[in-house]
């Protein structure tokens, strides 16, 4: 009977449509067929995960810039629906979008990573804020979806180990060596922290990754620490402006 009844309550709490494409979804965050549409086959550069006509190691991209990560994995490009549901996580406060994101990643995650690969990762980073954004916003929304990818994946999660020290701009509409720029000196390490990173392999978790300035940027501060490897999960992966 009590099961029955928690049953009840928490089909009540979720949502009777996709939040997708509306319809019904039988109480779960995302009908079958999007689902499937979102996860399915892309092509993407396999180093920095830009989206191309084509499957490439690395691309024109990747060959001109000095990119620090191992590799990046995202979820898909920066377009519908991914990014109509980052935009109602981060300037909407729809939290709920983020567990749907977050589900998704973990499932691309599964599709591309065997266990013992992801076994090799010692811990995640979620991309840090300026405190004065936090407090502005409420949450942070790498945040979020790095905890369910920590519940998930069983990865630990490096706490209060890099900070956001500068309070930089808004990256959207500057150009690369601008964004280079207010990125400069944007993330320290904590001297006092309880987690060490030498030889450590450390995922980098964020919403969108677009030109790769600010995961560069924490990929020299955690290499200068010692780290032996960073990659990076992300749900998009912006397309170059041609």
């Amino acid at each position: 009977m009590i099961k029955q009844q928690s049953h009840w309550f928490i089909e009540q709490l979720l949502p009777a449509q996709c939040l997708v494409c509306l319809l019904k979804s039988n109480n779960k965050l995302i009908c079958l067929h999007c689902e499937k549409k979102i996860l399915a086959t892309r092509c993407y550069c396999h180093h920095c995960a830009l989206p191309l006509n084509t499957d490439a190691e690395y691309c024109g991209d990747c060959l001109q810039k000095e990119y620090l990560f191992n590799h990046i994995h995202a979820l898909g490009d920066y377009s519908k629906p991914l990014s109509t549901l980052i935009k109602q996580l981060k300037y909407q406060q729809q939290l709920i979008a983020g567990e749907l994101l977050a589900y998704l990643l973990i499932k691309s995650i599964h599709k591309r990573y065997t266990e013992a690969q992801l076994t090799q990762f010692d811990y995640l980073l979620a991309v840090p804020l300026h405190p004065n954004k936090l407090q502005q916003r409420g949450f942070n929304q790498a945040q979020i979806i790095c905890e369910r990818l920590h519940k998930k994946l069983n990865i630990p999660i490096l706490v209060e180990t890099i900070q956001r020290c500068k309070e930089t701009m808004a990256q959207e509409g500057l150009s690369v060596s601008k964004r280079e720029a207010n990125l400069s000196g944007a993330f320290s390490y904590n001297p006092i922290s309880e987690y060490k990173l030498t030889n450590k392999n450390i995922v980098i978790i964020d919403d969108v990754v677009t030109t790769g300035a600010t995961i560069n940027n924490l990929c020299k501060l955690l290499i200068e620490q010692g780290a032996n490897s960073v990659n990076v999960f992300c749900i998009s992966r912006t397309a170059i402006d041609k």
